[in-house]
């Protein structure tokens, strides 16, 4: 019996078996409504058609043939190290020159200033206006031919006039300034220098005055550095009293809403030079009396102390009451020790966010903090730590409010003999009476005290240690060390936060807004920012001692000042002078690295000082302007190269190539890398994976190291050669080189790039309005002067022999055999425009009224050639096509009908609906575009298709184009490079439809049009390109569908590839007002006062319940302000609101949890995936906001007010997509794919994956009639998660100090700096008290 039972559950188990198969097989009959082969056929005749008419547009087989057979053209192997070691000799050479300039000032000035005659009246003539020099914010700009000035500008027309005209106001004077190209089309004049005077410095002190006056003769050497070196940029002498002289003379612009706070004392070029780096130990008194004005005040005083510092300074604050602690909790090492960490922009952020919220109590224990700071500098000099650190000068600052004993036998374990640690003290408050200990610790440790009594004069304070640190410098005399800067901006804001965007006054429409802004463009008050170095020196006073006035006290109503000389070594300031990056970049031309190659440098520590991945600033975000991120200055190598590991995708991975490639930079050693990186494009949306190879050299006498990148599959080969101009056998009779290139044609060439300029700009017959006018001025020179033309000096002069026609050397005379450039002189890169003029002539075909028949096959192709352009571009729907080439230039041929006239001139511009720019204005830099970049990378997967885009979500957004590109490449086999990229650009409506009229004619009772299909046209990066739905066109398609994404993931025909923003900002809620916004009034002082009184009645009241008493039934929710009307669309409000535009763009949705993983694929090539549990609309909404609050993508406003929000810097990460043909062409049949499981009803949803041939496309068709839950994958970025608790986290990545080397000088003792006896007082000027009047209110005024 058993056995027979065993036999029927046998027979039933088959049955069931049985029953289910066919089940699954008559339900994936009733659900398989895609049959592979129909589709496959839709995009086999898609991407025929498509290459068939996208040849005839772009007319690629003419340019392809002559690129393969001009004769002047080759194809050359390039060797990468020999031309880095190339490039790093001319950068040295113009680097050179800029330091000769800088020794040249910094000579002058210091024989002028020890020949100078001290004037102590000139102050008093200044105020009356019987003495005058060139204030540039005093100066009143002429216009041009004006002899006497009329008009607004009358009544301060002061200089030259006489005291009793009624036009005569003191301290003003008039210059005329023209626009200069070479000084980013700033008006200026050359003749002579202006002065910049700060707010909290009075130009009528007579230190002040007196030095205005001598350094006014710098004028000459600003001029002749000029005449001698026409790339040189702005020229300065920071005065060690504030000013800036510098040169040419500028109108300084002021805003009455933003107080003048510049000080050239502050900027990292004065602090470099004016001593050598730092170790530094703030040592901060919270105990309980340093509170109300006392506490602000200190709060400032650090933060000016941090605002000194630069990137090769080390620093920590401790904060000291009854114990001493960190500042920063996490600035301490594993034993809990505080540390010394580099004083980076994110570094000193964080010191000033936590010095903002310190709490005051109990009473200061000195001693404790004393040996603290000595223990920690000791560690650095001869611990542990001294590997870390500057190894140079170590001090101490003490910001206290009293100091109760001297502490003699502490300095006496712990500093002496040889006081390698300064004492700086800053004694805060106006009530204190003794301030004897203070100022002996500081006096018998090589510091300097300063007594703080108000917050006007903090600045002033706290800059004296500056000259202090200087001694040693100064006293070596014949040293004067030459410093460099890391990258920075050339306009920044200087409050300690950021300008996150730019605020209104008053409520006003957004046609109001984009008007005001465009005619901010209009004025030129924003230009955009220009990113520099600078290269500076010390400028010493050459006098030992001199006069110093002591006032003593002979009887208690009696005073007599005593004049005695003393011994001083004075700093009088710092010279320098700026080198853009752009004028580096002018010496490594783009057109030699070829496409896709480029050079970046580094310095010391391991910064970028340019790169093509460093984005210094956030975005323009609607109608506002782009603003400095917080750490643009401080981004490292290792967070622009991001090394691909299959093998490990954490975040600041530590690739070994990389990072030794990094530290022999750093040393500046010469070497070669290869590396595997990932190259994100198109803002982040965009990734692919390319090996490098890294060529890099030394810029000899600089911290910097230049380094060179290629592609390694086609970067080592160039397409050299050019139309030789002097050759007549090159051109037809009578043919000119400007008619390759006519003038007002339908041509481009790359803005940045130099072809030919003049040396020296600023007069009419050489201000051009674009690039093309410039380059078509020198074609006809070309042809006038024929062989007679000059192409000019070199791109850098030669360094000038010395004395006797020695070699050169840094130290020999400099101002010998320097000859001037000429007024007239210019400079054309011969290689550069040859090879313009051959691409011109080859590109020439474009003016052809029809396609060119020699080429084309017998047939349909022979019918499209002869057609008439114009009727061609209509039958495939095409806008315009164009060319781009090796050599900058861009051509392109449209016959679309002319725009309508616009007869109403005051309605030619709707800001409402601004007018799309033409494709030349926004696709004009050739070998740098995008679509170039792709096209030439896009060849090695398939040489012969088109690379297709539409604009990123652009959905239902009419009319607008698809991009197609091709890439022309000359040469066989391994050894090709890239001549040149076509293109065109398609109407999107045509090109959709062309697409959809294939799937109605082919499909039979199948159609994209179906609603059981939906069709996908998709990118090799995962946008939809072509959809039923309007509105997807140009989504991600991981938003739409992500169920099919991920199963495409799985099976490998898209490659997930995770990408790090090491640069990103994220933004977080900003506290009310800043530490500096207290300057702005007076009486904030008060209010603030009074808001701590409320708070503490508050505080009283809640925690005693004494609410009860008068109503039981209070609640602890405060209710909101009554806010206005935000259902005005036109509306923008200022103040505390958000401003939204016409639409709001939520925050990108959520990457939901990954799929299971697949069934292996059946042989048929099909698969089966189960789709994931899906999460709620209401649970979506949730991590939403969860995602918005921590770090997520930031929705895209209009305005954000910098009261509300701050942007601070952070980590993201996101996941792109790339697709991976070989898994589509192995099979030589489409791909297809089922996925059960994904919806209650147990339905079964088919989709089929078609490549299209000659595109980088493919084609999803999937099932509609399962109606499958769907993922959402988005490509934003988001924050990178580093653990449970992300603060810590973070502030753990700032202090991770990578390998860096210290600065090769450090002088730091002199055994003269004993005879010094001048070691600080309180306010030092006897203007004091007018200099905070005229402060106070000035900044209340402005206020």
């Amino acid at each position: 019996m058993t056995g027979v039972r065993w036999g029927l559950a046998g027979l039933v188990l088959l049955a069931s078996v049985a029953v289910t198969q066919f089940q699954q097989q008559q339900q994936q009959q009733q659900t398989n409504q895609i049959d592979a082969k129909t589709v496959e056929g839709w995009s086999q005749k898609f991407g025929a058609e498509l290459w068939v008419s996208l040849s005839q547009a772009t007319r690629r087989e003419s340019i392809q043939g002559q690129y393969d057979n001009m004769p002047q053209l080759s194809v050359a192997e390039v060797d990468g190290f020999e031309m880095v070691r190339t490039m790093a000799a001319e950068v040295q050479i113009m680097m050179q020159h800029k330091i000769d300039a800088i020794k040249r000032i910094m000579e002058l000035a210091e024989n002028i200033a020890l020949d100078h005659k001290y004037d102590k009246e000139r102050g008093s003539r200044l105020a009356e206006g019987r003495y005058v020099y060139v204030n540039a914010k005093k100066l009143n700009v002429l216009p041009d031919g004006d002899s006497g000035g009329n008009g607004e500008f009358d009544r301060y027309l002061s200089q030259y006039r006489d005291p009793s005209s009624e036009y005569y106001a003191p301290g003003y004077s008039r210059l005329m300034l023209n626009p200069d190209p070479h000084f980013s089309g700033i008006p200026v004049n050359t003749s002579r220098s202006s002065v910049h005077v700060p707010t909290n410095v009075f130009d009528g002190e007579p230190k002040v005055i007196n030095a205005i006056d001598w350094s006014k003769k710098l004028d000459d050497i600003f001029r002749d550095n000029y005449e001698r070196d026409p790339s040189l940029s702005w020229q300065y002498f920071g005065s060690s009293t504030g000013f800036l002289r510098q040169y040419p003379a500028i109108k300084w612009l002021t805003y009455e809403d933003d107080p003048d706070m510049y000080d050239a004392r502050m900027r990292d070029w004065y602090i470099k030079s004016a001593a050598s780096a730092k170790d530094i130990v703030i040592l901060l008194d919270t105990s309980g009396s340093m509170t109300g004005l006392r506490k602000e005040i200190a709060k400032h005083v650090v933060i000016n102390i941090m605002e000194t510092l630069g990137e090769d300074d080390f620093l920590t604050v401790l904060t000291f009451s009854d114990e001493t602690r960190p500042l920063v909790d996490c600035f301490t090492d594993a034993d809990g020790e505080p540390e010394l960490v580099q004083a980076t922009t994110e570094n000193i952020a964080e010191f000033t966010e936590a010095v903002n919220n310190i709490e005051t109590e109990e009473i200061a224990n000195f001693t404790s903090a004393l040996v603290t700071g000595f223990n920690l500098l000791e560690r650095y000099k001869t611990g542990q730590a001294r590997t870390s650190g500057t190894g140079c000068n170590q001090a101490i600052m003490l910001v206290t409010d009293g100091v109760p004993y001297k502490f003699e036998t502490i300095f006496q374990e712990h500093n002496e003999p040889s006081t390698p640690v300064r004492m700086f003290t800053y004694l805060i408050g106006r009530e204190i009476s003794d301030l004897e200990a203070a100022k002996w610790i500081a006096c018998h440790n090589k510091g300097y005290f300063t007594h703080v009594t108000t917050l006007a004069e903090v600045k002033e304070q706290v800059l004296k240690y500056i000259p202090v640190m200087a001694r040693p410098l100064v006293l070596m005399r014949e040293q004067h060390p030459v410093r460099w800067t890391g990258v920075y901006a050339d306009i920044e804001v200087p409050n300690d936060r950021m300008l996150w965007v730019i605020g209104l006054a008053k409520p006003m429409t957004r046609g109001q807004l984009r008007e005001e802004l465009e005619a901010q463009d209009r004025e030129g008050t924003f230009k955009g920012y220009k990113l520099m170095t600078t290269v500076s020196i010390p400028v010493y006073n050459k006098k030992n001692h001199t006069n110093f006035t002591e006032s003593i006290r002979v009887s208690d109503k009696k005073k007599v000042d005593k004049v005695k000389k003393v011994r001083i070594a004075e700093l009088l300031g710092v010279a320098g002078t700026d080198v853009p990056i752009a004028q580096i970049e002018k010496l490594i031309p783009p057109y030699k690295l070829g496409v896709n190659g480029y050079s970046f440098a580094v310095n010391n520590n391991g910064y970028i000082l340019y790169h093509p991945d460093l984005r210094p600033m956030i975005p323009r975000s609607g109608a506002f302007q782009e603003i400095l991120k917080p750490n643009y200055n401080s981004v490292d190598l290792a967070e622009v190269e991001l090394v691909y590991n299959p093998r490990s995708d954490e975040p600041r991975y530590n690739d070994s190539n990389l990072f030794m490639m990094r530290k022999e930079m750093v040393d500046q050693k010469d070497g070669v890398q290869r590396m595997t990186v990932k190259v994100h494009m198109d803002d982040m949306k965009r990734v692919t994976i390319r090996e490098q190879d890294y060529f890099y050299h030394n810029i000899s006498n600089t911290p910097f190291t230049l380094g060179i990148v290629f592609p390694s599959k086609y970067g080592k080969y160039r397409v050299v050669g050019g139309l030789e101009v002097n050759d007549p056998g090159n051109r037809q009779p009578n043919q000119k080189v400007s008619d390759f290139l006519e003038k007002d044609g339908k041509w481009k060439i790359h803005p940045d790039w130099v072809y030919c300029e003049y040396n020296y700009g600023g007069t009419r017959d050489r201000l051009f309005d674009k690039p093309e006018d410039m380059m078509h001025h020198f074609l006809m020179r070309l042809d006038d002067e024929n062989k007679s033309f000059n192409w000019g000096q070199s791109r850098v002069r030669p360094l000038p022999k010395c004395q006797g026609n020695g070699v050169y050397t840094p130290d020999c005379q400099k101002s010998r055999g320097i000859p001037t450039a000429g007024k007239d002189s210019h400079f054309c890169d011969k290689e550069l425009v040859q090879a313009l003029i051959l691409d011109a002539m080859i590109t020439k075909v474009f003016e052809d009224k029809t396609s060119s028949a020699d080429s084309a096959r017998p047939g349909i192709d022979t019918f499209f050639a002869m057609m008439p352009r114009s009727q061609l571009f209509q039958l495939f729907g095409i806008n315009l096509s164009f060319v781009a080439t090796r050599s900058g230039l861009t051509r392109w041929e449209e016959h679309a009908p002319p725009p309508d006239p616009v007869y109403d001139e005051e309605h030619a511009f709707d800001p409402e609906n601004p007018k799309e720019p033409h494709f030349s204005e926004v696709n004009n830099e050739a070998t740098d575009e995008v679509w170039y970049k792709r096209a030439v990378d896009y060849h090695y997967n398939n040489p012969e298709s088109f690379v297709f885009s539409v604009p990123f979500d652009i959905g239902d957004k009419r009319p607008t184009v698809v991009t197609a590109t091709h890439a022309i490449f000359k040469g066989k086999g391994t050894k090709k490079a890239p001549a040149a990229v076509v293109g065109v650009q398609i109407d999107y409506e045509h090109f959709r439809n062309k697409f959809m009229n294939i799937t109605n004619k082919q499909g039979g009772t199948l159609s994209c049009d179906s609603s059981k299909v939906e069709c996908y046209v998709i990118d090799n990066n995962g946008f939809v390109v072509i959809s039923e739905d309007p509105l997807n066109t140009g989504k991600f398609f991981g938003e739409i569908d992500g169920t099919v994404l991920n199963s495409l993931v799985q099976n490998q025909v898209f490659k997930k590839i995770k990408v790090y923003d090491y640069q990103a900002i994220c933004l977080e809620s900003a506290a009310y007002g800043n530490p500096a916004s207290i300057m702005m009034t007076p009486f904030r002082v008060m209010a603030n006062i009074f808001n701590w009184i409320l708070a503490n009645i508050a505080f009283t009241i809640i925690r005693f319940e004494l609410h009860h008493l008068w109503n039981p039934d209070w609640t602890y929710a405060m209710p909101q302000q009554s806010q206005p009307s935000l259902n005005d669309p036109n509306l923008v409000y200022d103040g505390d609101y958000y401003a939204y535009d016409d639409e709001y763009m939520p925050a990108a949705p959520v990457e939901e949890p990954q799929m299971p993983p697949l069934q292996e694929p059946e042989p048929d090539v099909q698969y089966e995936d189960e789709a994931p549990p899906t999460f709620s609309e209401k649970d979506n909404q949730l991590m939403q906001e969860y995602y918005q609050k921590e770090g997520g993508p930031i929705p895209i406003l209009d305005m954000t007010y910098i009261n509300k929000t701050q942007p601070k810097p952070c980590d993201k990460e996101v996941e792109l997509y790339e697709l991976n043909e070989e898994a589509l062409k192995k099979e030589g049949r489409p791909l297809q794919g089922i996925l059960r499981n994904c919806h209650t009803s147990n339905c079964v949803r088919q989709f089929t994956v078609s490549m299209i041939p000659n595109t980088n496309l493919i084609l999803v068709a999937a099932d509609t009639t399962c109606p499958c839950y769907s993922n959402r994958i988005s490509v934003e970025p988001t924050k990178v998660d580093y653990g449970p608790s992300n603060e810590t986290m973070y502030c753990e990545k700032l202090k991770t100090n990578l390998y860096r080397k210290k600065p090769h000088q450090c002088i730091k003792y002199h055994p003269q700096e004993e005879e010094i006896s001048l070691c600080g007082s309180g306010c030092s000027f006897k203007m004091c008290p007018v200099v905070l009047i005229i402060l106070y209110l000035t900044t209340y005024l402005y206020q």
